[in-house]
């Protein structure tokens, strides 16, 4: 029987040498992780290639900065990277549908305010040009009333810049017509694109966190993107989860809680780099 019980005990201990290694000593850098695609949802509008170059894209900044392959795609491998629908993609394809109406709002804005100054200028225009005639006729009839009346060819005369003056404020009043709609037709514009402003605003704030996306250390998930800059950015930070390494406290570093301005491009710090060095015990 002792046999036996060396048996078992060189077991357990080779069991917690494994242990030991698996858990403690191996580092996340030592060995390939390989990956597929799993879930994949094609209402993101991208294409399985597409997606599988946008992940190894995303490798690329961890690998340099150990100097090694770290990452595979290995079509059925085990670890899944998932591309699931969610509200917060809905959310950000509304908002993309509501800043093109707000581009096609501001060019038909344009437009008016455009066409409104000119109808004004004309408007503007025909009463200085009215006034002025009508002005000059009153002087006229005024001259021939204060002489008895005016001779029949001054009369004629007379009677034509009449008619012409009525001809001119008939134009004036439609300009005034043209212009008050053109008026009112901006200011419904106006008020449909503070509208759209308005939901656009209240759809968005600044900065994202990175629950557009997780890790478990067994698969990958991505529930939401704005452009395939920020899936690769979003990627980048889940490989570093992968590798190890926790949040970083530093609005520039890919691993901060947040996508902003700072860390967009998805390009790695000097302190990304030291925790992937300490997580991989470079």
């Amino acid at each position: 029987m002792k046999w036996l019980g060396k048996i078992l005990l060189y077991g357990i201990l080779a069991v917690s040498i494994f242990l030991l290694w698996e858990n403690v000593l191996r580092s996340p850098c030592s060995r390939i992780i390989e990956y597929s695609i799993g879930a994949f949802d094609e209402r993101f509008g991208l294409s399985q290639e597409e997606f599988i170059a946008q992940i190894e894209s995303a490798e690329t900044p961890w690998e340099i900065a150990v100097g090694k392959e770290l990452f595979q795609y290995v079509p059925d491998a085990d670890f899944k990277v998932n591309l699931i629908w969610s509200e917060e993609q809905a959310r950000l394809y509304q908002g993309n549908q509501l800043e093109d109406a707000l581009d096609s709002r501001q060019d038909s804005l344009d437009s008016i305010q455009s066409r409104y100054d000119t109808a004004v200028n004309r408007y503007e225009g025909a009463v200085r040009s009215y006034e002025t005639k009508l002005a000059r006729y009153e002087q006229d009839v005024n001259y021939w009333n204060e002489r008895g009346g005016a001779p029949e060819p001054e009369f004629n005369k007379l009677q034509q810049e009449a008619q012409s003056l009525d001809s001119q404020a008939n134009e004036i009043k439609r300009l005034l017509t043209e212009v008050n709609k053109l008026a009112d037709e901006n200011n419904t514009k106006v008020n449909q694109y503070n509208e759209d402003v308005h939901q656009y605003n209240d759809l968005f704030i600044e900065g994202q966190e990175f629950d557009a996306g997780n890790t478990d250390g067994t698969e990958i998930n991505v529930y939401s993107y704005d452009g395939l800059d920020e899936l690769r950015t979003l990627l980048v930070h889940e490989f570093g989860h992968v590798l190890g390494i926790d949040h970083i406290d530093d609005q520039h570093s890919v691993m901060y809680y947040l996508l902003n301005d700072d860390n967009q491009k998805g390009e790695l710090t000097d302190r990304d780099i030291s925790a992937l060095e300490l997580s991989c015990r470079l």
